[in-house]
This record gives structure tokens, C-alpha cells and sequence, in this order.
């Protein structure tokens, strides 16, 4: 979807002559500013922030907000707006959808526990009865019927593994497991060190940042009324 970029210098309010990410003064004419009239050196401005698609405004990249499978960058009020250009639902709308998801709340938790209060009795059927490919299938009057799998999963404990590792050759243990790696951030380091000024680090830092993948997710949670006493 093209867009508009709205986004004018003019409009914005200049807050200062130091840039507001190293705090070294910015020579007039030198200046760039972010979305909300912040003074940024070019520098900074190169390597911490960068366009909102949508306004083309610059944005912190540590706050900019991207859509799932999308690469594009975007500020926060840019980000609320739907992809699609739908308009937001007005507050009687809102407050309609409110009620409605309230109700439809309960009753999913209802129906959930009664579905897993079923399940448990369906598996303690079907494990007294004879499997047929390694499932059993329970019926009801006109058709209906549930079908019960079995599979077995394996895990293994890496620390009692690492036993085998030490008895098998590299190529041998390779061949015989995946080795699978996942990375979470320290979040207090990580950006110590995305906020450094480091040349020697300036390859890594950019690495990192092509590296990471940032998705708002939003959750909803229902809000229990108090009781009144």
C-alpha cells in the first residue's frame, strides 16, 4: 500500500541545539529532527533512528514498532492506524464490542472447562479400549465420533546427553541430534551496548540491529469488576 509521507519539518517545534542522543552541540543548519522536534546530530540520526512509513517522520529505532511479516518502521500513532485505511469503531461502538467480548468471555471460559472436563473422561474411555493404527474412535447415536490418538514424544536432558557427546566423535553426535539455539536479549545490556559510540563496534552493532525482529502484540484481558460489599 503507498503512502503519503506527511511528515514536514515545519511542522515540528525545535527543543533544544544539543543533540539529544550524545548531547554535543549542533551547529545551526546542521541539525536534523525527529517526529516530535527532539535536535539530533546526523550521526545519531543515521545510526539510532529511522523513517516512520507512514508520517516519514524519524523515529528511535528502539521504540519504532513494525507490523508482523512487514519490514517497514513506524511510530506509535502511525502504527495504531489499520493497514487497510478501516476506521477506527466510535466510542458506542467500542463500548458495545466491550460488552459483547465480556460475555462472549465467560462463556468461552464455561465451555472450555466443560471441554476439558470431557476430554479427560474420552481419553479414560478410550484407554480400555482396543486401538486400531494406534487410535481409538468413540461414537455417538447418528455419526458424531472423536477420534483418540496416541504418540509418543522424546525429549532429552541436554546436561545427561552431554555424556554421549563426550563418547562420540563431533561428526557422529551431529549426525545423531539437532542442536537447536535460541537467543532472548539482556535487555539492560544489549542496548548499553546498541547506544555506544564504539567505531571498533560499529559492524556488530549494525548486525544486531539487521537481526532484530520487532512485532507489537496485543493482548486482551478482561477486567474484573470489584464486588460491592
Amino acid at each position: 500500500m503507498e503512502v503519503e509521507k506527511s511528515f514536514s519539518v515545519e511542522e515540528v517545534e525545535a527543543r533544544g541545539a544539543l543533540c539529544v542522543e550524545c548531547m554535543a552541540a549542533v551547529a545551526s543548519g546542521g541539525e536534523v529532527f525527529d517526529r516530535v522536534g527532539a535536535v539530533l546530530c546526523r550521526a545519531c540520526a543515521a545510526e539510532f533512528y529511522a523513517a516512520c512509513g507512514v508520517c516519514g517522520g524519524l523515529v528511535a529505532r528502539d521504540e519504532a514498532l513494525q507490523r508482523a511479516g512487514g519490514d517497514a518502521l513506524f511510530c506509535f500513532e502511525c502504527f495504531g492506524k489499520s493497514a487497510e485505511g478501516d476506521a477506527a469503531p466510535t466510542d458506542e461502538e467500542v463500548a458495545a464490542l466491550v460488552a459483547e467480548y465480556v460475555a462472549l468471555h465467560e462463556e468461552l471460559k464455561r465451555l472450555d472447562a466443560r471441554a476439558a472436563e470431557i476430554k479427560e473422561r474420552l481419553k479414560l474411555a478410550a484407554r480400555v479400549r482396543p486401538r486400531v493404527s494406534n487410535a481409538v474412535v468413540l461414537r455417538a447415536e447418528g455419526g458424531a465420533g472423536v477420534r483418540c490418538s496416541y504418540a509418543v514424544k522424546t525429549s532429552y536432558d541436554a546436561e545427561k546427553l552431554s555424556a554421549a557427546e563426550v563418547l562420540l566423535d563431533a561428526a557422529e553426535f551431529a549426525a545423531l541430534f539437532e542442536r537447536k539455539v535460541t537467543f532472548a536479549a539482556v535487555k539492560g545490556q544489549l542496548e548499553e551496548f546498541l547506544s555506544s559510540t564504539d567505531e571498533a563496534r560499529a559492524s556488530a552493532r549494525d548486525a544486531v540491529r539487521a537481526a532484530e525482529q520487532r512485532a507489537e502484540v496485543a493482548t486482551l484481558t478482561v477486567v474484573v469488576q470489584k464486588k460491592k460489599k
